[in-house]
């Protein structure tokens, strides 16, 4: 049986000590349970050091890396883990952990031997906001759209999650808010570190690729209570994440789909839906963020058409600075 001092909690973050100070605040009443929780920090300033080192707890550690990347600095973290971890949990440096989290998660591990990785219902204010016609549109052209308790991967730029969930589900994928993983998978499987620095891919290309492994691996509990707060600091600009947003969907697609016919199909047919559904929204709208989505959308097209044999070998952020 899984206890809480067999997970170590692992955080990265980058410049944001604010957030960071949160969620060890709402963090703080399990410290005792847990083994540990390692802080990976790629800041730019030493605020983050300071804040950990003021806390004097041995339980909560700091660990610096000089790349700015999720993908790096979870995989140093796991590396960092002390021997005696079992589990290893991943959460963003934004969240606030309800009082029952872990111990949610680990009934779901103590009852599913099957289990390799579980995360916390995180419900999608995206999700709840899209219209009935965007939504029958998405489903037409294999983008990302609400089932009822389903998360599955459809196309590279379409997964499923559910509007709301009322019991513990089977996904092929789980988000990186918060993701709790068995520490043997990582002997065999590490994050993706050919996407460097800010990525929006790098989590559901870790959890399906352990689902094409282990089928029926992956859960999802609603029972776990989680909040993201969802900082606006440090995310790229726009233009520059509508470059990161479409290469890496591309590269997910050759990494880990486009093996038949059909995959292939679904792959172009889900850009020729984006590239509707953009200019329809602007002209619906008029607004000057949907203009800028569709321009952008547009470059970055371009740039991974012409750009596709570095993709596919790996090289992602090659592009000029936007």
């Amino acid at each position: 049986m899984y206890k809480a001092s067999d997970i170590s909690v692992i955080i990265p973050t980058y410049n944001r000590v604010v957030d960071l100070k949160l969620t060890l605040l709402a963090l703080k009443k399990n410290l005792k349970d847990l083994r540990e929780i390692i802080i990976v920090d790629q800041s730019t300033d030493k605020k983050t050091y300071e804040l950990i080192k003021k806390i004097r707890n041995r339980k909560v550690k700091y660990v610096f890396s000089k790349t700015p990347s999720i993908t790096i600095a979870r995989n140093l973290g796991v590396r960092k883990a002390s021997g005696g971890t079992k589990i290893i949990c991943f959460i963003d440096d934004d969240v606030d952990i309800g009082e029952n989290y872990f111990n949610e998660i680990l009934k779901v591990f103590n009852t599913h031997k099957e289990a390799k990785g579980v995360a916390a219902y995180v419900s999608s204010p995206e999700i709840l906001k899209m219209g009935k016609a965007e939504k029958i549109l998405r489903k037409i052209f294999f983008l990302s759209y609400s089932e009822e308790e389903n998360a599955r991967i459809i196309s590279a730029y379409g997964n499923t999650y559910p509007i709301s969930l009322s019991k513990v589900i089977n996904s092929e994928w789980i988000s990186g808010v918060n993701m709790n993983y068995l520490k043997t998978v990582f002997i065999r499987q590490k994050f993706d570190e050919n996407l460097l620095g800010y990525t929006i891919a790098e989590d559901i290309d870790f959890s399906y690729r352990l689902y094409m492994k282990y089928p029926n691996s992956l859960f999802i509990t609603p029972y776990a209570k989680l909040t993201h707060r969802v900082s606006n600091i440090e995310r790229y600009p726009t233009e520059k994440m509508s470059f990161i947003n479409q290469i890496d969907h591309f590269y997910f697609n050759f990494k880990n789909l486009n093996k038949n016919w059909r995959e292939k199909v679904i792959f172009i047919w889900s850009l020729i839906g984006i590239s509707l559904l953009r200019p329809i929204k602007f002209l619906i709208s008029r607004k000057m963020n949907d203009y800028l989505k569709m321009k952008f959308y547009i470059k970055s097209l371009f740039y991974c058409i012409k750009h596709i044999k570095m993709i596919k070998e790996g090289i992602l952020r090659d592009f000029k600075e936007k």
